[in-house]
């Protein structure tokens, strides 16, 4: 899911069950192959006379003593041990050292003569030697090995006498060669070990297909991951796009409210002043038992309403020049004195006492310009008036008289303050916050709502700051001008 941390899969490996499956099967197949191989290397060896003889004797003891135990004979139990073992001639010696038994009736009776065989016989020890035989040996009746010819004779202990047996060395050469071939034992650890190896091998493939697969998933959740991204991406876009279209929504509905608010105000603020002077005219032209007193009552009306008609007209063509093409002025450095003089005669209503300008800022200068700044002095002094002041005062000061409740433009850390103070009804508080709009007023109250948003474009303009507080026994604004500060008092800083 798309925020929650995703798993490191191009780090990931197949599990280590799979390598150890393959190294346990290629080791059990070594070690098969390895053991299958010396089996059969063993089972190909060629036997030595010596072990032949051993592994024959203790099997025809062994064979022999089963038989007997059996309830065979003497010659029946011989008989059957020398064809198991496959010897040329076999004999029962008794303690005194004749042969008892045999399976050559010619050696019945006959003495061990042989002095090494009769030291083994003697000892109870197994005992081989090539020897001459004393007499001939014959098998079923035929004569095998005559008198004089060399055999070997092997005497094998046992508990009471021995046993003799005889090898024929020609035969006991083709003997000692064993049989050809792959044993069962070595085809059985063969098997174990082929077995083994498959077993590795499907252990390396499935491996193989784990590692592959992990990096299919691997491969796909990059994917997921370039993709969420470019959704993120595109999700950001569609919210930018939303906020703008719903900024120029709200653009589009403001701009909506200010048009019918402005033609509503046109329609008030507009009617009045001309219907007063078209009924005036109208009057006049019809009036002829007008006295002088009502004639001249008349015209000074209908001269006021011109006026009032002319000012707003003005204030709207002066406020759209401002907004297409700015202010035309320049900010010099200007002897407060001089400034203050065009503020204090900037509305002929304003009044202002000796007090109102400090003796020790004679001396200050400050950054403006003269004609806006005592322009919009007076545009100050109108507004209060048109909105129910009787009185409006203007006097200067060097620090802030109030705290602003708000507040337009820049204030400069050292300004001078021209302060309008009116003794009108005050502010509505729920209006403060858009008494700098363009046609903002309160109910249908005088004037053309633009008086305060000119104001503020010319504060803006001056880079000087437009300050206000208010309260149900008046309101109070400050414009803050700049302060030039003495070049020798910088010098000695």
């Amino acid at each position: 899911m798309i925020g929650q941390p995703t798993p490191n899969l191009d780090k990931q490996h197949p599990s280590r069950v799979w390598a150890i499956a393959a190294a346990l099967g290629v080791s059990i197949a070594l070690v098969a192959g390895s053991v299958a191989y010396e089996t059969q290397r063993a089972a190909d060896r060629p036997v030595g006379e010596g072990e032949l003889f051993a592994e024959d004797g203790r099997a025809a003891e062994r064979l022999y003593s089963e038989l007997m135990v059996g309830g065979a004979g003497s010659a029946e139990a011989l008989r059957h041990m020398r064809n198991r073992i496959a010897t040329e001639a076999a004999s029962v010696v008794g303690a005194a050292g004749s042969i008892i038994t045999s399976t050559s009736s010619t050696l019945v009776g006959n003495e061990v003569d042989n002095a090494f065989l009769r030291y083994a016989l003697a000892t109870g020890r197994f005992g081989a030697v090539a020897a001459r035989i004393d007499v001939d040996i014959a098998i079923d009746g035929v004569v095998e090995w005559d008198e004089g010819d060399v055999l070997y004779a092997v005497v094998q202990p046992m508990e009471d006498g021995a046993l003799l047996l005889h090898y024929d060395i020609t035969e006991l050469l083709s003997r000692r060669i064993r049989a050809r071939g792959i044993r069962s034992t070595t085809l059985m650890l063969l098997g174990v070990a082929g077995l083994s190896l498959a077993l590795a091998a499907l252990a390396l493939v499935g491996r193989a297909h784990a590692l592959r697969r992990i990096r299919e998933v691997a491969l796909e959740a990059n994917l997921l991951r370039r993709h969420a991204t470019v959704l993120e991406a595109k999700n950001v876009e569609l919210d930018e796009a939303r906020r703008h279209a719903e900024e120029a929504l709200e653009l589009a509905e403001e701009k909506n409210r200010i048009r019918a608010e402005f033609v509503l105000m046109i329609n008030h603020e507009l009617r009045t002043p001309l219907t007063a002077v078209v009924t005036g005219a109208d009057l006049l032209t019809r009036g002829n038992d007008l006295s002088d007193e009502d004639r001249d009552t008349l015209l000074s009306s209908m001269v006021a309403e011109g006026r009032r008609l002319e000012d707003m007209i003005g204030q709207m063509l002066f406020v759209a020049r401002i907004e297409n093409r700015g202010l035309d002025f320049h900010t010099d450095e200007t002897a407060l004195t001089d400034v203050w003089a065009r503020v204090e005669s900037s509305n002929p209503r304003l009044q202002s006492d000796p007090s109102a300008f400090p003796a020790f800022l004679a001396d200050a200068r400050v950054l403006t310009d003269a004609t806006t700044l005592s322009r919009l002095v007076g545009s100050l002094a109108d507004n209060a008036f048109t909105h129910g002041a009787s009185v409006v005062g203007v006097r200067c000061v060097d620090a802030l008289p109030f705290e602003p409740m708000v507040e337009v433009g820049d204030r400069s850390s050292d300004a001078v303050y021209f302060v309008v103070e009116d003794d009108g009804p005050g502010i509505d508080p729920a209006f403060l916050p858009r008494i700098f709009e363009k046609f903002e007023k309160t109910g249908f109250s005088p004037g053309t709502g633009l008086g305060l948003y000119l104001a503020k474009l010319m504060v803006e303009a001056l880079g000087a700051s437009l300050s206000v507080a208010t309260s149900r026994r008046g309101t109070s604004m400050a414009v803050g001008v700049p302060r030039v500060v003495a070049r020798h008092l910088v010098e000695s800083r």
